[in-house]
């Protein structure tokens, strides 16, 4: 007699919260509201598929300056409300590729040249990148004057320029 084995999954920001069965999120109910305590939507139904706010949350820069190249694709894909074969099309990778970086059966992006193309795809302020370059989540608004913000807002649109 076999019994079947059950799966714990566990909060893919966090790496800490185990996910209950009744949660389809890949993100515990503190981070989820971590990330959207942060700038909720105007319309809550309305889709930002682009989640330009996401970069100067809690969650993701903890994610970047531990590189933790998993968390922050899991991080995105949920506050911008997209698959994995979505996130696919947009980065110019596939789906499987997308799933194995998460699941961590492979390895991140280390070459800086592939690190910039998909963080451009996603149209990543490059101040951004500052807690996986310094390895502190608040070093963007520990160097940066003025409200980060105004300053990742500012720079989203030289995301693709330099």
């Amino acid at each position: 007699m076999s019994r079947a084995r059950r799966v714990t999954r566990v909060c893919g920001a966090c790496r800490r919260t185990l996910l209950s069965g009744y949660n389809p999120e890949p993100v515990c109910g503190a981070c989820q509201r971590a990330l959207f305590d942060q700038q909720h939507l105007a319309d809550p139904d309305a889709r930002d598929d682009m989640a330009a706010w996401v970069w100067d949350t809690g969650p993701m820069r903890d994610a970047l300056a531990r590189l933790d190249f998993p968390a922050v694709l899991v991080i995105y894909r949920s506050a911008a409300g997209m698959s994995r074969r979505e996130l696919g099309e947009r980065t110019g990778l596939s789906e499987s590729v997308i799933w194995y970086w998460e699941a961590g059966k492979r390895q991140g992006i280390y070459d800086i040249r592939q690190l910039l193309q998909f963080t451009d795809s996603l149209r990543m302020p490059r101040p951004a990148l500052l807690p996986v370059i310094l390895g502190q989540p608040d070093a963007l608004s520990g160097l940066l004057a003025g409200p980060a913000d105004a300053t990742l807002t500012a720079c989203a649109g030289m995301a693709g320029h330099g």
